[in-house]
């Protein structure tokens, strides 16, 4: 019997090495995709796990060349049950008015047009195989948008969309879902200041900050067969947040 194999974009960041960690603790060989990062730590958790990791570099902002190797990657791969997109980018708070386009176009073709991208691949893949399930990192800020935020609010509430819309397209052998996480504590997010991540805490209901590995926890269940009813839904991973 082969093993479940699972795929996670942007691998090496904060929540995709979390992702790795408990994917392969669960038994899951790694195709693991990154940018920027040192694979280093990825290659121990899977060795103490005793599963394979395939690791491939791939930059989502040139959605062209992106989209051919990840064809490629997943054109063989015969025990793959699930896709993970995690890979993400974002400018930090910044106005509207003073966002270029090409800093808009750089955050739509990596927090959206490459998730697009990927979705259909796999999609292509599972439906091959009449099995198989897609899991969207979004952002509350989708849900909810984000003050000084907007593009990357957008990409992400483009991210829930395409996730509602593939899980009706894809049933009944397709299942596709999201998880909108809140503040978590990641490189993405830790140039807050203390004073910030105060408040922060002051307008989370769990009063605390998130860590990666609820999102990774909220990614294996959504994963499972405890999971085989769930389909089309945005699982927000927030401590309660609805804004910061």
């Amino acid at each position: 019997m082969l093993r479940k194999t699972v795929l996670i974009t942007g691998a090496t960041g904060g929540i995709g090495s979390a992702l790795v960690k408990k994917f392969a603790e669960a038994g899951y060989n790694i195709i693991a995709t990154y940018n920027n990062g040192d694979i280093t730590h990825l290659q121990n958790i899977c060795k103490k796990c005793e599963v394979d990791l395939q690791s491939v570099k791939i930059d989502f902002a040139k959605v062209g060349i992106a989209e051919n190797m990840l064809t490629k990657v997943i054109a063989d791969q015969p025990a793959l049950q699930c896709v993970i997109c995690n890979a993400g980018i974002s400018l930090g708070e910044k106005m509207l008015i003073d966002t270029s386009l090409d800093e808009i176009n750089s955050i739509i073709n990596v927090n959206l047009t490459s998730v697009i991208l990927c979705n259909k691949i796999a999609a292509k893949h599972f439906l091959g195989q009449k099995s198989g399930n897609i899991i969207n990192i979004a952002s509350i800020y989708g849900i909810y948008g984000g003050s000084c935020e907007a593009v990357y609010s957008a990409s992400k509430a483009g991210v829930i969309g395409l996730s509602k819309a593939l899980a009706d397209e894809l049933g009944p052998y397709v299942r596709v879902n999201a998880i909108a996480p809140g503040y978590i504590q990641t490189a993405m997010t830790e140039g807050y200041s203390e004073q910030e991540q105060a408040e922060i805490k002051n307008r989370t209901p769990l009063c605390r900050l998130g860590k990666p590995e609820s999102v990774a926890d909220a990614a294996l269940f959504l994963s499972s067969d405890e999971a085989s009813f769930i389909t089309g839904q945005v699982l927000e991973v927030s401590g309660g947040a609805i804004k910061f």
